[in-house]
């Protein structure tokens, strides 16, 4: 991942890495980024040198925009006309000091995977673990569903997946738990994404949860809230879905 160095973009880039973004649950561990071709609204963490970033298809414009050249473009470019797809990778090459910048991965139109789950398969297969997901909310509902799907398999397989709306983030943990810092605020909710979801506890948060048993037939577990102190959500058997706000950029 690099970023282009013309005077068009440097303000912007400025304003991106300067920002006081208060978002690290990952620590210092690098991140494979996928930007789809749904919504975007902005990103909470700028990538670091170490992280990965590929385009799937559409989402190539949003990268475009912010300044960024990806390592990857993986897609059938149907929802990007392939010429002006062709087009802007031309420009970003040009603009990389690497030659190896915008590596393109063409995929059939026919295909069995979404754009955005062939790029989390290579991110996979380059030994990345943890993934946000950006342009995968909005547009049409059952793209946002299967990447629901995408970032819960990878929770099933031991790694995390993240997927980015406007205000807030998706998350699925797998007999596992998270953590959250004492700044986060606002609306906290849990779904059982497994048929039964044991031993589920929710501590630092408006309502304590202690050891509850959820399933996928009644959504016991929307609405809570963050309340200034250091929250975890864990779960002991199953796999649990995490809608959370995010903090305000300051």
């Amino acid at each position: 991942m690099s970023f282009k160095g013309s005077v068009f973009f440097e303000p912007f880039l400025w304003y991106y890495r300067n920002m006081n973004i208060k978002f690290d649950l990952q620590k210092n561990n690098k991140i494979c980024y996928i930007f789809g071709a749904g919504d975007f609204y902005g990103l909470h963490k700028m990538p670091d040198e170490e992280d990965l970033v590929i385009a799937a298809d559409g989402g190539l414009k949003y990268l475009d925009k912010l300044g960024i050249i990806p390592d990857i473009v993986v897609g059938d470019f149907d929802s990007e006309d392939e010429d002006d797809g062709e087009a802007l990778i031309r420009k970003m090459k040009e603009q990389s000091n690497s030659p190896d910048s915008c590596e393109k991965i063409k995929l059939l139109s026919v295909k069995d995977r979404s754009d955005s789950a062939e790029a989390i398969l290579e991110g996979k297969s380059r030994g990345y673990k943890i993934f946000y997901l950006y342009g995968c909310t909005g547009g049409r509902l059952d793209h946002t569903l299967a990447s629901i799907q995408d970032i819960a398999a990878l929770s099933m397989d031991g790694m995390e997946g993240y997927i980015f709306d406007k205000n807030a983030a998706l998350t699925v943990i797998t007999d596992s738990s998270i953590s959250f810092p004492a700044f986060y605020r606002g609306m906290v909710s849990v779904f059982s994404y497994t048929e039964e979801c044991s031993k589920v506890r929710e501590s630092g948060l408006k309502y304590i949860v202690a050891g509850k048993k959820l399933d996928n037939r009644f959504p016991l577990g929307l609405s809570n809230e963050f309340t200034g102190m250091e929250a975890r959500i864990s779960v002991g058997s199953g796999s649990l879905l995490i809608y959370f706000e995010l903090p305000e950029n300051e």
